[in-house]
């Protein structure tokens, strides 16, 4: 019996295209294998990232981190930034990441008249064992345009004569609004010549058809301690601390409710909530300046409050009418709309 050779007949050729056809599909199953695998695997990850994220979200919300994270940046923008608000009042726009970073972004506006409109946004981030930064990008119009400005620090303070001269700025200011009709209304910002009660500069103000809604507060700014400035001829500006119309949070630190603007009706509570927000502020939060803060409140539980200027809005007759007050100088433009006013 012969013996019964299959492969009898062929040739190598054909035994090399049987080998190379066994390679392709080893090969393509060995892909096959290889792209389930991966797929699997970043679904398992993908998974383990939701069990692990939902909870630190719902924690994140529930425990009032989320609203402190947002708290803490208004309250570092509205004592620090002359004119600027931050839209925070009716949710939380806080986030956090799988690393635990903090962040957030915020409308700011300014109150003209009796609009709020929107300037920019500010953008703050807080790394686990970090400092809170942030930025306030503000939506350009002008080139080389500043939005905010700091206030001179009255020279009595210093221990410097005060002088009576006109200042460039409440002349040029003089000028602008003589070219403005009264069908208009203005965001603007004062310095005071002499450092006084919050409640006297109200009184001041009270003959003006005007809303005040910050107000510049000595706290030992570069007499107590030192701290960065700038001069301009015989002045010294500083960013110092602003007092602001009362606003209350919950025990979540959620916006409770606010007052606006100041007025004699308004006035103690504000100051009143004052001390509570710097010192919120230095107990809870993590952020450059705090031990500045920090020896601010030290000196003003000790002094008492005196501020020196104002951020005010109304008809632009009423602002123009402000600049005959010898007592105040240094004026700044924040805004001009269309006219939006209550009338008494």
């Amino acid at each position: 019996m012969k013996d019964d050779n299959v492969l009898e007949g062929w040739e190598e050729k054909d035994q090399a295209n049987l080998d190379k056809k066994s390679a392709r599909r080893m090969v393509w199953r060995t892909r096959l294998s290889i792209g389930f695998t991966v797929i699997r695997t970043i679904l398992l990850i993908f998974l383990i990232y939701i069990a692990y994220m939902i909870p630190v979200g719902m924690y994140y919300d529930m425990s009032g981190k989320q609203a402190e994270f947002d708290r803490l940046v208004t309250t570092l923008v509205e004592t620090r930034y002359s004119g600027v608000e931050v839209n925070h009042r009716y949710s939380a726009h806080a986030e956090i990441n799988s690393f635990l970073t903090q962040s957030t972004t915020l409308k700011l506006y300014r109150n003209v008249g009796e609009w709020d409109v929107v300037i920019g946004e500010v953008q703050a981030e807080k790394h686990l064992f970090g400092k809170v930064s942030y930025s306030l990008n503000f939506d350009e119009k002008y080139l080389y345009e500043n939005k905010v400005r700091n206030f001179a620090i009255p020279p009595k303070i210093l221990g410097r004569e005060s002088s009576n001269a006109e200042s460039g700025s409440k002349e040029h200011l003089r000028k602008q609004l003589t070219k403005i009709d009264e069908g208009h209304v203005a965001q603007a910002q004062f310095s005071v010549k002499t450092p006084m009660k919050s409640r006297a500069l109200l009184d001041k103000l009270e003959a003006y058809d005007i809303q005040v809604y910050r107000m510049p507060v000595y706290g030992g700014e570069l007499t107590e301690f030192e701290t960065s400035s700038h001069g301009s001829g015989q002045l010294t500006f500083v960013q110092s601390l602003l007092l602001r119309p009362q606003i209350t949070y919950d025990d979540k630190n959620r916006h409770s409710s606010s007052v606006s603007p100041l007025n004699k009706v308004t006035i103690e509570q504000s100051i009143d909530q004052f001390y509570e927000d710097i010192k919120w502020l230095t107990e809870n939060g993590n952020y450059s300046g705090k031990d500045i803060d920090q020896k601010r409140l030290k000196y003003l539980r000790e002094n008492g409050i005196k501020v020196y200027g104002a951020v005010v809005t109304g008809p632009i007759r009423e602002i123009e009418k402000l600049l005959d007050e010898e007592q105040f100088h240094q004026f700044y433009l924040g805004g001009v709309e269309v006219w939006n006013w209550y009338e008494n």
